[in-house]
């Protein structure tokens, strides 16, 4: 087969959702990716605008494979993600476009601080069997484990206990956010490092570049889903879901959970997810999902399944060092 690589463009996108999900349904059953509101490509995972994509084209001209690559850590950590249509498989064409993302990973982090180890990272499902030997002979490794949990909502959840001392209310998704950086901050340090680099040595325009670009927020951290507990002038923890999601049309997802460490084993994840709990079931979103990583400190699968989530499936993070140096990153 003769293909050719060429930058995504937008008129692209209907092709390679068609691609994603052909592919997807070969492998995992499931939905992978959607049209969103204004026209682009929307994934399971959160893919910002401005990241680089890439198409393989066909001698007709027909998109039969896709990839992105997303900057998650300030030119640290770099993603990439794709799929190949199954009629296409076994033609070369998924080491082809890994070899592009590679390459531009290694181009673009060459402005990551000096010193500091830079990777290229892919996550798989465990099912994903040919995609996970392509990425191991290519000199990826796995290093993390994602768990996802699922609940099906029989009846009202039970409303929250609040700790002591503790508040809990909304978050206001236009003005609440100076007071919940430092919270998740807080939570996620001892994560994966905890090296502070210099503001200046980690500015990046790629914010301002998606804010020129068009994007549907259904998809993102929604009103009256999202949750906040605050002790006096400080936010000890939060969480922030949404109630639309591109794998099942009626199910929410909680994105993110966060509790400063001082205020953990006190009952505050369970009061927040207990909120959200509430939010998706007045909403009437019955199936929830979310997935949480395997070694995380806090063990947070257990409150997960004690509050009745189960497994469903496993996703492996893999990584391919760019640039040996100084572990410098967070969660991602």
């Amino acid at each position: 087969m003769i293909y050719t690589l060429r930058p995504y463009a937008p008129s692209d996108a209907p092709s390679v959702v068609d691609v994603i999900n052909a592919d997807a349904a070969r492998v995992l059953t499931l939905r992978r990716a959607a049209l969103d509101g204004v026209g682009n490509v929307r994934l399971l995972h959160y893919v910002p605008p401005a990241s680089e994509k890439t198409v393989a084209v066909d001698a007709a001209g027909q998109v039969v494979g896709f990839a992105y690559l997303a900057d998650h850590e300030q030119h640290i950590v770099y993603q990439v993600g794709g799929a190949v249509h199954p009629d296409c498989w076994n033609q070369g064409i998924g080491a082809a476009l890994l070899a592009w993302a590679e390459t531009r990973a290694q181009e673009l982090s060459q402005v990551a601080p000096a010193g500091v180890k830079t990777v290229l990272q892919i996550d798989l499902y465990t099912d994903e069997q040919r995609a996970r030997h392509l990425v191991s002979g290519t000199g990826f490794a796995q290093v993390r484990e994602w768990l996802h949990l699922q609940i099906d909502l029989n009846s009202p959840p039970p409303a929250p206990i609040v700790p002591a001392g503790l508040t809990l209310r909304p978050i206001d998704l236009d003005n609440d956010w100076d007071l919940l950086g430092p919270a998740m901050d807080a939570a996620y340090a001892d994560h994966w490092g905890t090296v502070a680099l210099p503001e200046a040595a980690t500015a990046d325009d790629s914010a301002e570049q998606d804010q020129e670009l068009p994007e549907d927020e259904s998809y993102s951290n929604a009103p009256g889903f999202c949750f906040l507990l605050r002790a006096g002038h400080e936010v000890a923890g939060g969480i922030l879901c949404n109630a639309r999601i591109v794998e099942r049309p009626d199910s929410g997802r909680v994105g993110s959970l966060f509790v400063r460490p001082e205020y953990r084993r006190r009952g505050a994840g369970q009061a927040l997810m207990l909120a959200a709990f509430g939010a998706f079931w007045a909403a009437g979103l019955r199936h929830v999902i979310l997935d949480t990583d395997a070694g995380s400190f806090t063990q947070a699968h257990r409150l997960y399944t004690r509050l009745g989530m189960q497994l469903y499936r496993r996703e492996l993070v893999y990584e391919k060092e760019l640039r040996p140096g100084l572990e410098a990153r967070r969660l991602t």
